[in-house]
């Protein structure tokens, strides 16, 4: 017979409340918008009582900012072993640049477009959120340069390659919004497909890595 199951200290009873509240949170800017975000239904959602909220968030501002980075942070992890997959053949570029699409066409996408939106109205969030958002990029850049590492481009060609890919991604997640059209965005992601395996392509002289 196993024993009784150890009771959680309050150390770990805290983190997990935290990460419900900030869950719940995403949760509620995905399905209500910042307008419509209120403590009350993020604390219902994570089952917990407003005053634990309140204790572990100072305000709604604290919370979402709290929530974006958990966000950004899981996709940063998330596209990294991505691109690392794809470096050591576990992955083909392509499968890369189509799980890439369904995140910006998704939750990523769709959150951002919340918090962005409501930081333009409101310089406090903003000062919050732009350290937030610029480690994010900081750490895309960083992914970038490692993935194009054997390609021989200048340090200028592989930020505007990544650049490029961001800005495409995001402004299809955009267009998804009120435009239904699988096949537009399909046509776009091919074509962009194509360039970016010509850019990996190493040079004459330098041993070819495989683009899948």
């Amino acid at each position: 017979m196993t024993g009784p199951r150890p009771r959680r200290t309050q150390e770990e009873r805290s983190a997990q409340t935290r990460a419900r509240l900030i869950q719940a949170a995403l949760d509620e800017l995905m399905e209500q918008g910042y307008a419509g975000l209120t403590t009350a239904a993020i604390a219902d959602r994570a089952e917990v009582s407003r005053g634990a909220l309140t204790h572990h968030f100072g305000s709604k501002e604290d919370l979402v900012v709290q929530a974006v980075e958990h966000m950004l942070q899981e996709a940063t992890a998330e596209i990294r072993a991505l691109a690392d997959a794809v470096a050591g053949r576990r992955l083909a570029l392509d499968a890369f640049l189509d799980r890439l699409w369904e995140m910006f066409r998704g939750r990523l996408l769709l959150v951002t477009l919340e918090h962005v939106t409501a930081a333009r109205h409101s310089p406090p969030l903003k000062q919050r959120l732009v350290p937030v958002v610029r480690e994010f990029h900081g750490a895309l850049d960083a992914i970038w340069r490692d993935f194009f590492r054997a390609s021989g481009l200048p340090p200028a060609e592989i930020e505007t390659s990544l650049n490029a890919t961001l800005c495409l991604l995001r402004g299809m997640g955009v267009q998804t919004v009120l435009r239904e059209d699988p096949a537009y965005y399909a046509g776009l992601i091919a074509w962009w497909k194509a360039e970016l395996a010509k850019l990996m392509r190493p040079p004459a002289s330098s041993p070819r890595i495989r683009v899948l």
